[in-house]
């Protein structure tokens, strides 16, 4: 059995669904996808190895929608005169109530295959404060959210060579 196989999106929780614009599609990946966040977090922690990532490779989605690789986000932060990781934190909308500043660049490769959800993220407020519930990271960059990862389903690599 693959990982997540039977898993549906509308049993997950609503704090997964909101963080997608829209539905993502279910999709399968192979032994060997390669994946990356910007996080402050170990690839293991007390909560095991967290659901959310981004494709080192661009893939277009089966709707259509395409998930920037790693490389389109590193061009698309240069042009606009930002760093890879602060383009990220606003593409990826992670604001603070994630209590992650994003510091260190984490790359894994699945050892098994397994189904995830891959869509759009929705835009998330920036700031815990409710009076800058207002201000916005606009999000849209491609997420995946892979949940159940155990260290035997991925292995961590140390640079995108």
């Amino acid at each position: 059995m693959v990982l997540n196989e039977k898993l549906e999106f509308s049993s997950v929780s609503s704090e997964v669904k909101t963080a997608f614009l829209g539905v993502p599609a279910k999709i399968l990946l192979s032994t060997g996808t390669r994946l990356y966040k910007w996080t402050d977090y170990p690839l293991s922690g007390r909560v095991g190895i967290t659901p959310w990532w981004c494709f080192v490779e661009r893939r277009t989605l089966p709707n259509g929608k395409v998930a920037e690789g790693f490389r389109n986000s590193e061009t698309a932060a240069g042009r606009l005169g930002v760093s890879h990781r602060d383009y990220q934190k606003v593409r990826a909308a992670v604001g603070e109530k994630f209590n992650n500043k994003m510091e260190n660049l984490q790359i894994v490769e699945l050892t098994t295959a397994a189904w995830g959800f891959a869509g759009v993220t929705r835009g998330q407020p920036e700031f815990k404060d409710p009076k800058l519930a207002n201000v916005y990271f606009i999000g849209g960059k491609g997420q995946l959210w892979l949940p159940n990862l155990t260290s035997g389903n991925v292995r961590e690599i140390p640079s995108l060579g």
